[in-house]
């Protein structure tokens, strides 16, 4: 059970154009190929490096063209919102047109939100999977709904049907 269609289906209607899949590290690289295949856009990989004995990534270059390129940014979850605003600097040094994101878990902890707010990204589109209350709420970030997604499984389990690959609900 993935909140993968969910987000795909949300930004597919947004029909936005020079569209480009970002990966915010090597290890996302493999999701981005996966979403950029849905889109039929092309992927960047954001290159971070570790400075001395910093457990910190600092993220420097990107491998791929963003120029006035929209980008989105797809993850698990947002956090600190950190490897998200480190990535938006990258994007943003090299000419990016606007910046999304989407992930399934928006956990948002202390300081994600005023780091959303001031980062640039256009809007950030999280799942109903945990709670955001109202005070994280702020205008750029989306709050979707996973109620179709968990009914559709209800739905299937009772018809005896797979849980594979559906792509509709």
């Amino acid at each position: 059970m993935t909140a993968e269609y969910t987000l795909e289906r949300y930004f597919k209607n947004k029909n936005l154009e020079d569209l480009v899949i970002v990966a915010t590290d090597a290890g996302s690289s493999k999701k981005a190929y996966k979403y950029s295949e849905f889109f039929g856009c092309p992927i960047a990989l954001v290159d971070k490096r570790r400075e001395a004995n910093d457990d910190r990534a600092i993220a420097s270059v990107i491998i791929g063209d963003v120029k006035d390129k929209n980008a989105i940014i797809f993850d698990d979850e947002i956090d600190t919102a950190g490897s998200i605003i480190e990535t938006v600097k990258v994007l943003q040094k090299f000419g990016v047109k606007d910046i999304y994101a989407g992930c399934t878990h928006g956990v948002l902890s202390e300081p994600a939100v005023k780091r959303i707010k001031k980062s640039g990204i256009k809007e950030v589109v999280v799942t109903n999977t945990i709670p955001i209350p109202p005070e994280k709420r702020i205008d750029n970030i989306t709050v979707l709904s996973v109620c179709p997604l968990f009914a559709e499984v209800i739905k299937r389990l009772n018809e005896e049907r797979g849980l594979g690959d559906f792509k509709e609900y």
